[in-house]
């Protein structure tokens, strides 16, 4: 595939999708456990994604193909090809019902503006946007740099309208609870989606250099804007309030300036917009890796010449997202899918210990630093938090999520019998 993508657009691409449209979803929430402590949860939500963020650019400047996790676990476990099978597909999972999900929180906010019926337009959208990666990565990628742009706008006014309140910064000098890691497991889900970007290490350039360059400093960005958000948010409503509030952001600014509150829910069809194209263009590599490797019928690796893009597994992907739409049940799925990726982290973060201690002396353009008697301390480290988010979910959450892992297995069976 062509190389078209440089550290500015993937930086982008990064930033786009961790800003997304996670953060006004849970904001509330965490603010209920944390209080007067939401923007350390922050800080401590982004040192999370951070150690398994490390982990993901050491192992994708190892292999810069499309498919991330479905080809690191073909290239480290050869002989289990299951396990390689299960996190493509699991990481597909993910991504279109992230796809899904944010389309119709997109039909939902339009909804303020003109009236339309929700599903047809989380049909259309999720069609426009497969379109637009169909068209190309760049096309793509300029948009999502735009988009991007307006959402963080959106963000920006929010904060400087906590800013202009007398409370704003108090909240760093107030006592903390234990609350606040409560906060950080609810918070690290608005950090997920640095994931999405290893998938178009085959379409940058240099990734050796760039992948990781672009993860960390994607990372950084989020964490400076996110801690001023919580710090504003806590300035424009007491944590009771915003725990209590649907629509967090909009609400905290309405008392203050309507006008703000509106542009922001106006912001929020670009936000939500492009964490849609950005899912369903990170779906369609993982299809793409996976047909590449057999793993999935050969015609889905088809690359339509002048575009360079993988328009097969991208019409696989819509497909697939629009059975997702009638179930309409946003938080499950959206949770299922936190569930799924925090699993394939906890897989990805094995890998690299597992590659370490098999290979010590391979060459890595990227080494994830620290190691003690040869075991590489942050891939533990990073492991152990994840399990721990794993505990964090509603039960019907684990019997979805569950089910799911075991339907990928069945298939993988009667795929590998037949092939047999």
């Amino acid at each position: 595939m062509q190389k078209s993508l440089g550290l500015i657009m993937l930086i982008f691409y990064a930033t786009g999708m961790i800003l997304g449209a996670g953060v006004y979803s849970v904001i509330g929430k965490a603010a209920g456990v944390a209080h007067e402590g939401l923007w350390l949860s922050f800080l401590l939500a982004a040192v999370a994604a951070l150690l398994t963020a490390l982990s993901y650019a050491e192992l994708s400047t190892l292999f810069p193909k499309a498919g991330a996790e479905y080809v690191y676990m073909k290239e480290i476990f050869p002989q289990k090809k299951i396990l390689s099978f299960l996190c493509g597909c699991l990481m597909i999972f993910a991504a279109i019902c992230t796809a899904s999900t944010v389309a119709l929180s997109f039909a939902a906010y339009l909804q303020d503006f003109f009236k339309a019926p929700e599903a047809l337009v989380a049909m259309a959208v999720l069609a426009l946007f497969t379109l637009v990666n169909i068209w190309g990565v760049r096309e793509s990628g300029w948009m999502n740099i735009a988009f991007t742009l307006v959402e963080l706008s959106g963000l920006v006014i929010f904060v400087y309208m906590g800013f202009k309140q007398p409370e704003f910064g108090k909240a760093l000098s107030a006592p903390l609870s234990w609350g606040v890691a409560t906060g950080a497991s609810l918070i690290f889900f608005a950090y997920l989606g640095f994931e999405n970007m290893v998938n178009l290490a085959e379409e940058a350039k240099e990734p050796e250099k760039n992948i990781p360059r672009a993860i960390l400093i994607s990372l950084v960005l989020t964490t400076a804007v996110y801690v001023a958000v919580s710090l504003a948010a806590l300035a424009l409503m007491n944590p009771e309030d915003l725990q209590s509030s649907d629509a967090v952001l909009s609400e905290a600014l309405l008392k203050h300036s309507p006008e703000a509150a509106k542009m922001l829910g106006g912001i929020a069809l670009f936000a939500t917009a492009n964490t849609v194209m950005i899912a369903l263009l990170a779906a369609s590599r993982i299809g793409l890796g996976m047909a590449r490797g057999r793993d999935l019928p050969k015609m889905f690796a088809a690359i339509l010449p002048k575009r360079q893009s993988p328009w097969l597994a991208s019409l696989l992907v819509f497909a697939l997202a629009l059975l997702f739409l009638p179930l309409k049940k946003i938080e499950i799925i959206a949770s299922v899918s936190s569930f799924v990726t925090i699993v394939v982290f906890i897989v990805v973060n094995a890998a690299v210990i597992y590659l370490r201690r098999k290979e010590p002396k391979r060459k890595r353009p990227f080494r994830v630093p620290g190691s003690v008697a040869g075991w590489p301390v942050l891939p533990v480290l990073a492991a152990g938090i994840a399990l721990f988010f794993l505990f964090n979910f509603e039960e019907q959450v684990y019997y979805v999520g569950v089910g799911i892992v075991i339907f990928v297995l069945v298939v993988y069976q009667a795929l590998h019998r037949r092939r047999a």
